[in-house]
């Protein structure tokens, strides 16, 4: 069950290169070790969670094993989608927007 699908895209700064796939990869890999559904795009990342407590968490996970690398300062863009009158999944809201 999943009330809202957030959105979000994590830039490393500090890293000496102008290349962040490695860092973004990093990120992804705790997205996917964490059980939660989520759908990899070109900039952002949807992520379907039930409560903000939960996004607190995976934000606070991301950013520990982005400071493992290295990395001194994160930006981090975020757009929530949040429904309180039922559930929210990924996959609707892209065949909604596709006509399927």
């Amino acid at each position: 069950m999943a009330k809202m699908v957030v959105s979000l895209s994590v830039v490393p700064l500090g890293t000496g290169s102008p290349s962040v796939s490695e860092y973004v990869k990093k990120a992804t890999a705790v997205i996917r070790e964490s059980g939660l559904r989520y759908r990899t795009g070109a900039g952002f990342t949807d992520v379907e969670l039930d409560s903000y407590q939960q996004l607190a968490e995976l934000l606070e996970k991301m950013e520990k094993a982005l400071a493992e690398m290295g990395v001194q300062r994160i930006l981090y863009t975020i757009k929530i989608d949040r429904r309180m009158d039922k559930e929210l999944y990924i996959e609707h809201k892209i065949a909604k927007a596709e006509g399927i």
